[in-house]
Order: C-alpha cells, then structure tokens, then sequence
C-alpha cells in the first residue's frame, strides 16, 4: 500500500505497524519502547518515541516516585512517624491490600497513588488515607 497523503488514520496504522516492528529489536537490547503520539500534515508526521532499559519506570512514574520521597518525609514529621513505615506499609481498605507507589502533588483530592498488592492495579486515593492510618495506630 502506498500512501500518497497523512490523515489521522495514516499515522494510527503507522503507530501501530512500526510499535510492532521494532518491538523484537528493543527486546534483543534488553529495552522496551513504543512510538507515541505525534502531529501531523497533509506530507509529514512527527512522532514521539519512548526507550528505556526493560522493567524501569517511565518519566511519569518516575516523578510520581520522587514526589512520593517528599511527601512521606513530609507528612512523617508532621505524624511523628518514621518515613520508611509510611512507604512500607501496607494500606487495607476492606479485604484490599495496597502499597504506596506514587504521590501527584497536582491533584488535590486524590493526590496518592495506590497499587492493589494482589492484581497489580494501580488507584487514586484521598491522604486522608494515611492520617488515618497513622493517627487510629497511636489512638
């Protein structure tokens, strides 16, 4: 098939052939990537590409993981805990088990970033979450 202009569904099958394509090359380099979203005209498509080396966080997780760093300190001195029995913890919610895994400094209402210890499924929770579980401890 030859393509003769760049629309929308152009580059949605260009995407998806060439994330396959080069997915095999990744994996011999002991990397993992995709081809992500771009902008296009009518006879150029620009893409952008994501590579890392296989099982690493990627840049969003990455922050999430550093802002999470802050908050526990932060939050730690003001429950009087240490910081490390704020990431280690595991958070029950029901019969559900998490594990704290992020923290969005952006998002006021569900700034935490859960991660259900059994499915592997990741949830937005409330900080009051952690109060909770830290000030019912010392109660």
């Amino acid at each position: 098939m030859k393509i003769t202009q760049i629309n929308r569904e152009v580059c949605k099958q260009l995407r998806v052939d060439m994330n396959e394509a080069i997915k095999a090359k990744l994996e011999e380099y002991g990397l993992e990537g995709e081809i992500l979203n771009g902008s296009f005209d009518d006879e150029l498509v620009t893409f952008k590409v994501d590579i890392k080396i296989a099982g690493a966080m990627d840049k969003r997780d990455k922050k999430l993981s550093d802002s999470l760093t802050w908050y526990a300190k932060y939050i730690a001195e003001e429950l009087g805990v240490d910081k490390n029995d704020i990431l280690n913890k595991e958070y029950r919610m029901g019969v559900t088990r998490y594990k704290l895994i992020g923290y969005n400094s952006k998002a006021k209402t569900y700034p935490l970033i859960m991660q259900d210890i059994k499915t592997g499924k990741k949830y937005k929770f409330e900080e009051i979450m952690i109060r909770r579980a830290f000030t019912e401890r010392v109660a």
